[in-house]
């Protein structure tokens, strides 16, 4: 099964009517939607920032790097305070991304909870070429309670 569009919070079920996101306002079942494709240039950056080996990755994304693009996307569409922890991740890949290649990327609000007024919040992170799951990344962060004690 391939990537439902989904409807944004507030929308009524209409497409294309969106409510804007924050950290603060997300609720657990909220999809974040984009595009994503890893150019060949950006794999280079990454293999030469990390040491790497190129000859490994001549055509596949290596999967951090495919991770990292898919948190950088949430938080190009969801303002996060600077003060968010990234506490655990977990990837799994369904097979090999190659350079160049269109995916669709929906980021679930999987969990949310509050404890001593921290927030605790769980993405799932879903990466589909056409209709095939292609890699799934799941991400917790924790907001510290806002300064000035318990919200």
């Amino acid at each position: 099964m391939g990537p439902a569009t989904p409807f944004p919070r507030g929308s009524g079920g209409k497409a294309g009517v969106s409510v804007a996101l924050t950290f603060e306002t997300l609720a657990k079942g909220d999809v974040i939607p984009f595009a994503l494709t890893v150019t060949r240039e950006e794999i280079e950056g990454y293999l030469a920032a990390t040491g790497e080996d190129p000859a490994r990755w001549t055509d596949a994304v290596p999967p951090l790097l495919l991770a990292a693009f898919m948190v950088g996307g949430l938080l190009a569409r969801v303002p996060i305070p600077l003060e968010v922890m990234h506490t655990g991740q977990e990837i799994e890949a369904h097979r090999a991304v190659r350079p160049g290649e269109p995916l669709d990327v929906r980021i679930t609000v999987a969990a949310l909870s509050q404890r001593k007024g921290a927030t605790i919040a769980q993405f799932e992170a879903e990466a589909f070429s056409g209709e095939e799951s292609v890699f799934v990344a799941r991400i917790s962060v924790l907001a510290p309670p806002p300064a000035g004690g318990e919200a």
